[in-house]
């Protein structure tokens, strides 16, 4: 038996894995989860003093040892693999894992979820301590790991399909399913606190699961118990959980049957139901999920029963399901079948034995008569609803499982198959997350209440004996609580209480109601100590809100503060490097600006000379023309032609005058321009700069 610090460990790293997927940071795919895990070890080891390591399997010694989870080493290196690129950066590496397996693992710290380890902790304290004081209220014997154990069953269960673990965990947990049941209905807070510890073992599996593999084209047919419970003549969260499965086979191709021979026997059941509906009393009220208790829950009449047997077919219609109506070829196989050889022993009647057996032929068939040992390779399923309105049938499970020897059994429960399917498929994931785990829990805590329950047969016999003798000094009141002894197990000698109706109708009566009055101030203790009980530790629960909400507050302070602290330091860091910019800008500018300068000197002395030389010209060609004219008056001569011109002295005089006259006004406008710096500044102002050589802003 594992010791109570065991225990203790997985539960609380149960509630851990169901925080950290409720989270929602999953970006890698499933493994993500256990990323927080393991890096907490990195970092106790780093404590510790050890900074490399020859082999990975060091890490997962550490992950047993503080989590009590056992990590496969093929996974643990995928997940190592995944905090090595994480942490890593180019200029330093946290975490180096080398390709055969050692590792380096430099200073590393992980607290992100110190807090959450904490509250953990204590929520699983309460609830051990709160299990402990319900076992005390209600005289039962108390085991330190029985809540546990239980909430693990269905783990157990997948790991079966999935790993071809054998499920090692088959003990009677009926106080642990009252006690989770009790709590379903009188404490929220405490209940989610229960599914988060079956969310995460659930999520263990992942461990054992490669969920890419899995095949889409599968067969599921179905058992008598998963059509009535998907016609909602079970309860409520048995049709939910059958109706879920069906929403989700339909959305990844899964087609679904039922043998005509299963269609026949609902049929002769319903008829059944209706033909005992006013004789049953005691069977509806020990067992919630007897199709009566369904039908006084949706206020259906004998002859509703009637006309849903006779309307079999159509109600079952939209769902899908197609109805294999040639049966004899399986009929006959079955019949020399060792399977229903066994199955004669256990059903009640040899009738129902057949059709188990022609159910299980079907599934070999479509499995081409080999044995299958991966899940992901199975073709088809018998799919049985564990909440079942007769226990005799839930046994089949347990019966027909195989060693991993001849490969997984024919028969799968539809909340072990919901389970997987979740597991498998993260487009599945969110949309059911929100409802499996109630469904789980639901399905697990009333498969575990019906294995405890009598067999149908002696309580229909009860039935008749009160429906015989009942009269003014039995009521409905005393056959309630009778009823309740029975449901929790407190009466057990029912076929001496039958055969003591046989025997003495008055003596029956009597007995009648002194159970019913030990019943009745059990129910009046019990429920005095346990509503104090649930007030304590409700109380105990807002003092754990209280102190995690002022340890969130505390921690949102310093976040906060190291956020304004970087905001600071950041702002800092951009308003240097802003200042830099702008200095950068500025010196570029300035370098741009002197280039401009520069040009545009050259492009003002151009235009300058430009203009000048727009008196120079004619400055030259006035001034020639006036030498010639000189020159001529002085005796001079340039030929004949220049003689034509300038024969007449006079009028070369008068020439040479104007030309000095034009040649003295020209020489004043090139003294403006060249001289007269005044007169330049004032030209150099018209002068009309390009945009490519203005000064930069």
């Amino acid at each position: 038996m594992e010791n109570k610090s065991i225990i203790s460990k997985k539960a609380v790293t149960y509630s851990l894995l169901a925080h950290i997927n409720n989270s929602r940071r999953l970006s890698n795919g499933p493994l993500d989860i256990f990323i927080p895990i393991v890096k907490k070890c990195l970092h106790i080891m780093n404590c510790e003093g050890q900074f490399k390591g020859e082999n990975i399997s060091e890490i997962s010694s550490y992950t047993n040892k503080y989590y009590e989870i056992d990590i496969p080493i093929p996974v643990l290196r995928n997940i190592l693999r995944l905090i090595s690129k994480d942490v890593n950066t180019k200029d330093d590496a946290a975490f180096i894992l080398h390709n055969d397996d050692s590792f380096i693992l430099k200073k590393y710290v992980f607290e992100d979820f110190d807090s959450q380890l904490e509250e953990s902790k204590k929520s699983v304290e309460y609830l051990q301590k709160l299990f402990k004081e319900f076992c005390s209220v209600n005289k039962y014997p108390y085991h330190n790991d029985g809540i546990i154990k239980f909430i693990e069953k269905n783990k157990a269960s997948i790991s079966y399909y999935i790993a071809n673990k054998p499920t090692s965990n088959g003990g009677d947990y009926t106080i642990e399913a009252k006690f989770v049941d009790f709590f379903r209905n009188a404490s929220p807070e405490i209940y989610e606190q229960i599914k988060d510890i079956y969310l995460g073992s659930i999520l263990t599996s992942y461990l054992d699961f490669h969920p890419s593999e899995l095949k889409l084209d599968v067969d599921l047919l179905f058992d008598t118990n998963f059509i009535v419970s998907l016609l909602d003549l079970n309860t409520p969260e048995s049709t939910k959980t059958c109706r879920q499965l069906i929403s989700i086979g339909e959305s990844i191709g899964f087609k679904f049957h039922v043998l005509q021979d299963t269609i026949d026997e609902i049929k002769g059941l319903l008829r059944f139901k209706s033909e005992n509906y006013d004789k049953s009393i005691v069977q509806s009220f020990v067992n919630k999920e007897d199709i009566l208790n369904a039908c006084y829950r949706l206020n259906l009449s004998k002859t509703d029963l009637e006309r849903m047997a006779d309307n079999l077919v159509q109600a079952i219609l939209p769902f899908n399901i197609v109805v294999i109506p040639h049966t004899d070829s399986l009929r006959n196989k079955a019949r020399y079948s060792k399977e229903f050889t066994t199955l004669k022993s256990y059903r009640s009647s040899d009738k129902s034995a057949l059709h188990d057996a022609m159910c299980i032929e079907y599934v070999k068939g479509q499995r081409g008569n080999k044995p299958v040992h991966k899940f992901e390779n199975v073709k088809c399923w018998w799919v049985n609803n564990s909440i079942s309105h007769d226990i005799e049938s839930d046994g089949i499970v347990s019966i027909l499982k195989k060693g991993s020897d001849h490969g997984l059994p024919e028969i799968i429960k539809v909340d072990d198959l919901l389970n997987i399917l979740w597991l498998s498929m993260p487009n599945i994931s969110k949309s059911v997350d929100s409802d499996f785990v109630d469904v789980g829990l639901t399905s697990l805590i009333a498969y575990t209440l019906n294995q405890n329950l009598p067999k149908a047969r002696i309580i229909k016999e009860l039935d008749d004996n009160i429906q015989k003798y009942k009269d003014a000094s039995i009521s409905d009141r005393d056959v309630y609580l009778l009823s309740s002894r029975i449901a929790n197990g407190q009466l057990k000698d029912i076929e001496k209480l039958n055969e003591m109706a046989d025997k003495d109708a008055e003596m029956f009566k009597q007995r009648v109601r002194e159970e019913a009055d030990k019943q009745n101030k059990i129910e009046i203790e019990r429920g005095r100590r346990l509503e104090e009980m649930v007030g304590e530790f409700k109380k105990s629960i807002e003092e754990l809100q209280r102190h995690k909400k002022r340890i969130d507050e505390k921690k949102e302070i310093q976040i906060k503060e190291v956020m304004d602290s970087q905001t600071s330091a950041l702002q800092k860091i951009v308003a240097d490097k802003d200042k830099r910019i702008r200095e950068l800008e500025e010196e570029s500018k300035e370098r741009q600006n002197k280039t401009r300068r520069i040009l545009r000197s050259v492009f003002i002395k151009k235009k300058i000379r430009k203009w000048r030389r727009k008196t120079w010209i004619p400055l030259v060609i006035v001034t020639i023309l006036l030498a010639i004219s000189i020159f001529y008056i002085c005796g001079g001569s340039f030929g004949n032609r220049c003689s034509e011109i300038l024969d007449n002295k006079i009028v070369s005089s008068i020439m040479a005058l104007i030309f000095a006259a034009i040649d003295c006004f020209l020489i004043k406008g090139l003294y403006d321009k060249c001289l007269n710096y005044g007169n330049i500044e004032k030209y150099k102002e018209t002068i009309e700069i390009p945009d490519n050589l203005k000064e930069l802003d």
